[in-house]
């Protein structure tokens, strides 16, 4: 059903990126909102190929996670970055400790919607986030408390955003084989039963691609979501070792 749903949903983004591109080939330009991770891949795909409108993926800075599909028509010309995206930066005082999840909650709670917020970045001086240009001035006005702690938003430039650091921690052991199935019993810590029972309930992405296969192959680099366990990162495959199981080393997010 899980799955059902996800089909349904991504036909439903699909057909409205297909508008925005028709808008494009009209008027020169059309773009979405905030687009996740599995969301840029499934369009990118689909449009990649498309001549009569450029499909550009920017989400206001290298590396970012969540995107805007970005629809010109070839013959208008480029965009201007700082007509699509508005940097913020969220100072709070130096002896409180403020997450992503604490940022987050707090513009929700304001009645922001996600897909009008891009990534939020947070370090050690605080955090940064992008959103759209027209949330901008609602959000330096309006959000000043995430729970007890008081924050000053101000406007940054796109090119003074933090550099996202992601630590990982990093697991090396042997698999018996590369399987998906059998290396998120590795990454996860999780028994091969449970491993096959989250793939074919649909909790498990590779690459930003919801994968029911429990017998994929997983290659290095590759990027294995798991909803309510995390982030894993296939880093490297050994050597085989006396037993003939392979050796792997994962980096795990967050931990």
């Amino acid at each position: 059903m899980g799955y059902n749903n996800a089909r349904i949903e991504n036909d439903i983004l699909i057909a409205h990126m297909n508008d925005l591109a028709r808008k494009a080939v009209k008027e020169g330009f059309a773009a979405s909102k905030f687009l996740t991770p599995a969301e840029s891949q499934s369009v990118s795909e689909h449009f990649s190929r498309r001549k009569d409108a450029i499909l550009n993926v920017d989400g206001g800075f290298e590396g970012a996670e969540r995107t805007r599909a970005v629809f010109m028509n070839p013959d208008w010309g480029e965009y201007e970055r700082t007509d699509l995206f508005t940097a913020l930066k969220i100072a709070h005082p130096p002896q409180d400790t403020l997450g992503h999840r604490d940022i987050l909650g707090a513009l929700m709670a304001l009645g922001i919607e996600r897909e009008t917020v891009g990534d939020i970045i947070v370090d050690e001086a605080g955090a940064a986030l992008v959103c759209l240009p027209e949330l901008g001035k609602f959000i330096i006005e309006n959000f000043t408390k995430a729970g007890r702690v008081g924050l000053v938003v101000s406007v940054i430039g796109l090119d003074e955003l933090p550099v996202r650091e992601e630590e990982l921690t990093i697991i090396t052991d042997t698999v018996a084989s590369l399987r998906l199935d059998a290396v998120l019993c590795t990454a996860f810590r999780v028994s091969r039963t449970k491993a096959a029972e989250l793939i074919l309930t649909g909790r498990v992405s590779v690459n930003h691609q919801v994968c029911l296969r429990t017998d994929k192959e997983v290659r290095v680099d590759s990027l294995l979501s798991v909803r309510g366990l995390g982030r894993a990162k296939l880093l490297e495959i050994g050597g085989l070792s006396r037993k003939g199981r392979s050796f792997i080393r994962i980096g795990m997010y967050g931990r």
